[in-house]
């Protein structure tokens, strides 16, 4: 049996508010504090994905110290993964434990990503979306919100996963959150445009892409336009495309569906940390007590984001432990320009930055 994470609850915190206004030379500590000693390295070391690339360092394991220490691991990506799961053989030796579900997602490369969840990755992913859960509904008087949730470019999770995220969302939230887990593919075979237009959706999240096809294809019936068929809908989380690049997408999503606010959002089958904008709308906060984060900038050399100034570029690479198969230095090769590490606006202490486009290479 290879060894799994015994103290899930120092790597998946259940307070998350507490943190929020947490000085970022604290959440640095506690980073510190969670990568001492190699405590949660040495059972990734277990896995293929990291056995053979660790193997010259593998003696020092338990004495790397803190985030200067992970900086010595070597970087690993998409085609990495890919690689691991080419057999079923390679795939039992690349997970840590059991997983109960694997999502999939196809990326802008075209090729098939497949990750593995167990009960308790879920469960961390779902502490996630109440945090954003609560901080965009503090502003609300409803006690109640209704999510459209499409997912690109169809369903990208096994079996009846959807309805689990349903469950288990509503319980986490209290109640609070409601969900519509639809894709577009979908759409003229089970008409899900139809029901949703009858359940009058408070919030629409959604990759731009997506959100732009279902302005033009949705059956709208005796309705004139998406905003009189659905007059609840207040906010919108988009992903894929940034929002204010060229195009601006922001307004133009924000005019066509009605909305009072647009916010950029982002995650992926790899990284299920779901950033996103705050109502201050000045960049995304990159939530550090659930991930390390770093940039790899053109010139080759690689900060951690809450060391890099203002204005600064790079490809972002994560390490988040997951349980099922955690992921050390990932690199996302999605791009972004820091905003700030000063305290926003919002009272929220965590980096910002911007998610800008694809790395060229």
């Amino acid at each position: 049996m290879k060894p799994t994470y015994k103290n899930m609850d120092l790597l998946f915190p259940e307070k998350l508010e507490k943190t929020l206004n947490q000085p970022i030379d604290s959440l640095v500590d506690d980073q510190d504090e969670l990568l001492r000693g190699g405590q949660v390295l040495q059972p990734a070391f277990e896995s293929l994905l990291y056995h053979d690339r660790w193997d010259p360092i593998k003696k020092d394991l338990d004495q790397l110290k803190g985030r200067d220490g992970l900086q010595r691991l070597p970087l690993i990506n998409g085609n990495d993964l890919i690689s691991c799961f080419e057999t079923r053989r390679k795939i039992n030796k690349t997970l840590l434990t059991k997983p109960r579900f694997w999502q999939t997602s196809r990326g802008t490369t075209g090729d098939k990503k497949w990750m593995p969840l167990t009960i308790k990755d879920i469960l961390h992913w779902f502490q996630r979306a109440k945090r954003l859960s609560d901080l965009y509904q503090g502003n609300s008087n409803k006690a109640h919100t209704l999510v459209l949730a499409i997912n690109e470019p169809k369903p990208r999770v096994s079996n009846a996963i959807p309805y689990l995220w349903e469950q288990v969302d509503y319980h986490i939230s209290s109640g609070n959150l409601e969900w519509i887990i639809v894709s577009m593919e979908m759409l003229h075979r089970n008409h899900w445009d139809h029901f949703a237009i009858k359940k009058k959706p408070d919030w629409m999240m959604s990759s731009v892409r997506d959100a732009l096809d279902l302005s033009e294809k949705i059956d709208l019936g005796n309705y004139p336009d998406i905003q009189t068929a659905m007059p609840e809908l207040d906010k919108g989380f988009f992903w894929g495309t940034h929002l204010d690049g060229e195009g601006d997408y922001r307004s133009l999503l924000t005019s066509k569906y009605g909305l009072s606010e647009s916010h950029a959002l982002y995650f992926s089958a790899e990284c299920r940390e779901l950033y996103a904008e705050c109502s201050a709308h000045d960049g995304l906060h990159l939530w550090m007590d659930e991930a390390i984060h770093e940039m790899r900038l053109k010139n080759g050399e690689i900060l951690f984001v809450d060391q890099a100034s203002a204005g600064m570029e790079g490809e972002y690479i994560f390490t988040c432990f997951y349980e099922a198969l955690p992921l050390i230095r990932y690199r996302t090769g999605d791009l972004i320009r820091v905003v700030s590490n000063d305290p926003c606006e919002c009272g929220i202490t965590h980096p910002r930055v911007n998610f800008i486009g694809r790395l060229e290479e």
